[in-house]
């Protein structure tokens, strides 16, 4: 007799053993399937949180960088080039630089695509007797900042600053320092001579407790006209981008390989704060990614650790059901195995019926029972359908397809065993 049409007549007859079965293995590999996918629906959710919170705090870091340049831009310049000759004693003791420059400087500066300087300034500055006046000023020739080319973010279309530290001097105008229009009276709209040049008052600056505020600001070409300096300059202001570097070192060797005869004389407090700062924030955003990650890693093994125990049970209640089954209907029909012995079945065959069965049993429970899994585990991971297909691989379709077949022979062996091993005659004399 044929071993599949035996198992097909048992099955006939022991229906609700075999459903229940495989309802068992059903859901023990349903289960096994639902938390592979919801782990790996997780772990994808975890990666776009991470993405998510980096893509966060990375613009808040832009934002913070965009904050400090403002800031450090309204300080002021934090980095002046001199002559390389020019003592620093002398700048200091003076107010202003003795020794002079080529006005041509900064514009070579400006486009040599230099990096780590921004906003530059040419001035032409010196201490002089106001005649008109009675009284000493620092007289000021600016002409507005070099656009520095490689800093195109920083321009408009034609090349001006967006938000220029210091204004450029309208033709004909003077801005004033507080103190010099406070003790002369002055104020914008009236007219002044300096040096025999008519200027009308642009602006007057609050005070900052500096020399600005004994200063007079007038365009760059009558200041050289004035001070009898053509075409020169006695320094450039700019303004350091810590954002390239914080390393003074390179910011003068930049410089120096541009113009070899200046020097750069800095104002490190500055410097040094805006670097601190920016230093603070990137360790800041460090941390915040570092405790970020470390949270979700901590979130995931719980999950993981919860999930592994929720299958082992679904797995060991399984396998005993099927063990418990199969020996109760090797119990049930140990006449009839005893018969089949009788009649020439082998030990092998025997074995076979009844593994047989337990095989059936597995490949039935794990089509149906990975199926349920994916759809279910889709549905519960909130993933729609159509999306669906990140979450599955043949590392989840496989293993859940397999798993009930091998829970079943492994459950089902050792019955099956005992079953194929029993002897007719001791079997039959008991009848």
């Amino acid at each position: 007799m044929n071993i599949w049409k035996i198992i097909k007549k048992e099955l006939g007859h022991k229906k609700f053993g075999f459903i229940t079965g495989i309802l068992s293995l059903v859901i023990a590999t349903a289960g096994f399937v639902i938390v592979i996918i919801l782990l790996r629906a997780d772990e994808l959710e975890t990666k776009q949180i991470l993405i998510e919170k980096e893509k966060e705090l990375k613009e808040e870091m832009v934002q913070l960088e965009d904050d400090y340049r403002i800031i450090m831009r309204k300080m002021g310049y934090n980095v002046l080039i001199l002559n390389k000759n020019q003592s620093i004693s002398e700048l200091e003791k003076k107010g202003y630089a003795t020794t002079y420059m080529d006005y041509n400087d900064a514009w070579l500066l400006a486009e040599s695509g230099i990096k780590t300087l921004n906003h530059l300034l040419p001035v032409l500055q010196e201490k002089i007797y106001w005649e008109e006046k009675d009284t000493e000023i620092y007289l000021t020739g600016i002409r507005g900042q070099v656009p520095v080319y490689s800093k195109p973010a920083h321009l408009t279309d034609d090349f001006e600053y967006r938000s220029p530290i210091m204004e450029r001097v309208p033709k004909g105008k003077a801005d004033l320092g507080e103190d010099i229009a406070t003790s002369l009276n002055l104020r914008p709209g009236d007219k002044i001579k300096i040096k025999g040049g008519e200027f009308e008052v642009n602006k007057v600056y609050s005070k900052k407790g500096t020399k600005d505020d004994l200063s007079v600001w007038i365009p760059l070409d009558k200041a050289q006209s004035i001070l009898g300096r053509p075409d020169k300059i006695n320094g450039i202001l700019a303004l350091q981008c810590v954002c390239v570097t914080d390393d003074l070192g390179q910011l003068k060797e930049e410089i120096k390989s541009v113009l070899p005869h200046t020097k750069v004389f800095e104002f490190s407090s500055l410097i040094a704060a805006r670097a601190d700062v920016r230093k603070r924030a990137e360790k800041l955003h460090e941390e915040i990614m570092t405790a970020e990650i470390t949270n979700q890693m901590k979130l995931r093994r719980e999950k993981e650790r919860l999930a592994s125990i929720l299958v082992i049970i679904l797995i060991a209640v399984a396998s005993i059901w099927i063990f418990v089954m199969i020996m109760n209907n090797v119990q049930e029909r140990k006449h009839e195995i005893g018969i089949l012995r009788a009649i020439g079945f082998s030990r092998n065959k025997v074995l076979r019926i009844f593994l047989g069965k337990s095989a059936l049993m597995g490949v039935v429970a794990g089509i149906a029972g990975c199926m349920a899994g994916i759809l279910l585990g889709i549905l519960w991971s909130g993933t729609n359908f159509n999306n669906s297909g990140q979450l599955l691989s043949a590392s989840i379709i496989i293993p859940g397809l397999l798993l009930s077949p091998i829970l079943a022979l492994a459950a089902g062996f050792i019955p099956s065993l005992m079953a194929a091993t029993q002897d007719p005659a001791i079997i039959l004399s008991e009848e």
